[in-house]
């Protein structure tokens, strides 16, 4: 009798650690981030970030955020709708066993490019205040080992695989989560900015298209960096 009294419970208690277990396995499926077809990003995978919702132009492409900073590269949207930008990669800063990148974790985010007009890092940082303007912008010349180079993504709206940038003033602060939006540029372009908040409705939605290996895609890529290479050219000889 003892025996029976005694296996009651610890056949509940084996079923709630089995249960429990499925939940934590079906929890961590559901926080992987997913590109436009549907499979999780990985790390060290090239992608287009795309702006979501509707958005018609095109990807994201390094230009300056002022004539009197060449080389103060922010992030601007093409005008081009068929122009899916400059490829990115996602890092983090730690050891992580698992390649796919999960939502809410830390991340660098750096482009891809094999023509580079400035001699900064490609990886991209929220920059300080502008000396003309309140805005902090996301700019590149980031670190992989600062605080101020790391983004996470966050699940934007209901709209499936579509998402957000975030970054993390202060972990501990109630309001230290600002959301990625956008802003006009002087080129009159959307121009990637820090909000002031975490409000969905200030957030850039955004959607990742994992790049594919094929000619056409190579020739975007080079194409994009000849011009870009064109107009900083052009820039520099008009200042």
């Amino acid at each position: 009798m003892n025996n029976n009294k005694t296996a009651i419970p610890f056949s509940f208690i084996s079923l709630f650690l089995l249960v429990s277990a499925a939940a934590v396995t079906t929890g961590a499926e559901v926080k992987h981030v997913k590109d436009t077809n549907g499979n999780p990003i990985q790390r060290q995978s090239q992608y287009y970030i795309q702006p979501a919702s509707g958005k018609k132009e095109g990807g994201f492409v390094p230009t300056s955020i002022d004539l009197a900073h060449l080389c103060q590269l922010g992030i601007v949207q093409t005008h081009l709708p068929f122009q899916p930008g400059l490829p990115i990669t996602f890092s983090t800063p730690f050891f992580d066993r698992d390649n796919d990148v999960s939502i809410n974790t830390n991340l660098t985010i750096a482009f891809e490019s094999l023509i580079w007009p400035c001699p900064s890092s490609k990886i991209w940082k929220v920059e300080s205040s502008s000396s003309c303007t309140n805005k902090r912008y996301i700019t590149i010349g980031g670190s992989s080992n600062r605080k101020d180079s790391f983004f996470r993504i966050q699940k934007y709206g209901n709209e499936q695989n579509t998402y957000k940038l975030v970054h993390y003033q202060s972990y501990s602060a109630i309001n230290g989560i600002k959301s990625v939006g956008a802003t006009t540029s002087f080129y009159g372009g959307p121009i990637l900015v820090l909000n002031d908040d975490d409000d969905d409705n200030n957030a850039f939605p955004v959607k990742f298209h994992k790049v594919e290996t094929s000619t056409e895609n190579l020739f975007q890529n080079f194409s994009l960096s000849m011009l870009l290479r064109l107009v900083f050219n052009m820039l520099e000889n008009n200042g």
